[in-house]
């Protein structure tokens, strides 16, 4: 079993990137417990979008402010496509996408069924549900190119290299 595989936070990417902009309009540092009352969101709620931030290496989180980093404030002054491509080479160095990618990589066709997937989910994060952290990765790897998910062939697979 590989070393320490860390969950995804469940959490939408537009959230994420709307706390990017916001904290970017805030000369970059705000109060945590401000930005959820302003935005009327649960804290909980808010403590997802910044932990993305975090894996995502966009954002800091000292003493209960949130603090965009140099990546994050570059991901924010970013096209679409560079956007991406900052997503992209982040996703790369987190355990679970980098678990998939070489998993992809030894598949002839570099696709796997939802299922295999799944059980590999349920193996490496036992605390997690499988579906969500499999929703999660989707979605971010959709929006970086960097994972595809057929639902009608029902597979998920390596996107282009």
């Amino acid at each position: 079993m590989p070393a320490a595989i860390n969950p995804l936070p469940d959490c939408s990417l537009t959230w994420l990137f709307g706390l990017l902009e916001l904290l970017d309009d805030c000369s970059g540092r705000e109060d945590g417990y401000k930005i959820a009352r302003e935005l009327n969101f649960k804290f909980d709620d808010l403590l997802r979008v910044m932990k993305a931030g975090e894996v995502l290496g966009f954002l800091s989180t000292p003493a209960g402010d949130v603090v965009l980093e140099p990546l994050g404030k570059e991901f924010v002054d970013s096209e679409v496509n560079k956007r991406k491509l900052i997503v992209r080479e982040q996703l790369k160095k987190h355990s679970l996408f980098a678990y998939f990618i070489r998993l992809l990589h030894g598949q002839e066709d570099r696709s796997l069924t939802k299922e295999v997937v799944l059980e590999h989910l349920a193996m490496l994060l036992p605390n997690e549900k499988p579906e969500r952290q499999f929703q999660v990765m989707v979605n971010w790897g959709r929006f970086a190119e960097l994972f595809g998910y057929n639902k009608d062939e029902d597979r998920f697979y390596l996107d282009q290299e």
